[in-house]
């Protein structure tokens, strides 16, 4: 069974902690996490949360995203933004919402979904932390949306998708497994990219790390690729020693 998670980081109002809880539960959610709230969950949280005091009730809050992931054991991290990123800042490339639905989810394991606080999103090193990052295409114009109203649109489309999961086995990766992965193919980008600068490496190497963030792979598909990678830069290494042994 796939368990969501909805994280809001630094809450400032407690109304927005209460609508969160009741539109999770609109679309069949109901795990609530706080980080390092800036409010209470006071009188107004509870009556705007309406029906959804159970959700309000079990909330939990963490002062780190580092710790909540580690306790929870949290197998995704995904992370939402208004700002779109461009090509020198990899961190903020997102996924456009919709895309979502076409998304093959996983059977089981536990996903987490971040949210920034109203008056500064999330940072670049919370967005860091993410496998991958996800925004509303909302209007030019105004395209900061409040935090309740985009916790509700991404919940719709998330409830859609996994309404949509199929009836195959599937053990999702782990983040260690993930960062195996990754170890491997940042060796393989400082190889190919050997001659470039290291603002272009570091580039690179956030490109690659998205990639498998974004992928959902699961623990077989990543072990495979460890294997794969591994025989990659064994060949790699070999063509390199015989061209400095001549």
């Amino acid at each position: 069974m796939i368990e969501v998670f909805f994280v809001l980081v630094r809450p400032k109002y407690p109304i927005n902690v209460g609508l969160t809880a009741r539109v999770i539960k609109n679309f069949g959610f109901k795990r609530l996490v706080l980080i390092s709230p800036r409010c209470e969950i006071d009188d107004v949280a509870r009556r705007f949360a309406s029906h959804a005091q159970d959700v309000l009730s079990n909330a939990k809050s963490y002062n780190s995203i580092e710790k909540f992931v580690k306790e929870e054991e949290i197998n995704f991290l995904i992370g939402t933004t208004a700002k779109i990123g461009g090509d020198q800042n990899p961190r903020r490339v997102a996924i456009l919402l919709p895309m979502l639905r076409d998304y093959e989810w996983p059977k089981s394991g536990r996903i987490a979904l971040l949210f920034g606080s109203e008056d500064t999103g999330l940072t670049n090193e919370e967005l860091d932390k993410c496998d991958a990052v996800v925004t509303i295409p909302t209007s030019l114009e105004y395209p900061v949306m409040n935090l309740s109203h985009a916790v509700a649109v991404i919940a719709y489309e998330l409830g859609i998708a996994l309404n949509k999961v199929r009836e195959t086995p599937y053990r999702p990766s782990t983040p260690q497994e993930r960062a195996i992965l990754v170890q491997y193919l940042d060796k393989l980008v400082r190889i190919i990219m050997s001659d470039a600068p290291e603002g272009k490496i570091a580039i690179y190497r956030d490109i690659v790390r998205n990639l498998v963030g974004r992928a959902f792979l699961s623990g077989r598909e990543v072990h495979s690729l460890i294997g794969f990678f591994r025989r990659v830069l064994a060949k790699v290494q070999c063509l390199r020693n015989k061209k400095y042994g001549d």
